[in-house]
């Protein structure tokens, strides 16, 4: 047995053999505990223009269903609109307005 550090090496998990692509590493970022959003969060770039129906952009505020209905009729919130007699959010839209929130406090 030879101890040539080149075959003694074994690739991490995330590492692909020499010569072929491997997986790609997403980073990540820690959160405090109870920090988690509670909602559906996107994770590609096609997630963002997913349409959220009440409950999803209730659950991603953290705030009642009601909530979003008073919001709505007084102005305030995110921009939804009807498709038919439903009422839809586009995800982009609900993020970039907490964004603004956050931005403004």
């Amino acid at each position: 047995m030879t101890n040539n550090a080149e075959s003694q090496h074994q690739p991490a998990l995330w590492e692909a053999p020499t010569g072929q692509p491997g997986p790609q590493r997403v980073p990540t970022t820690r959160r405090s505990v109870g920090s988690e959003p509670k909602g559906p969060q996107p994770t590609s770039p096609m997630e963002f223009s997913k349409l959220w129906t009440i409950e999803e952009v209730a659950s991603y505020l953290g705030v009642p269903k009601q909530t979003i209905y008073c919001w709505r009729t007084s102005g305030y919130g995110p921009q939804g609109f009807r498709v038919g007699k439903h009422l839809r959010w586009r995800a982009a839209t609900v993020i970039a307005w907490t964004l603004e929130m956050e931005r403004q406090q």
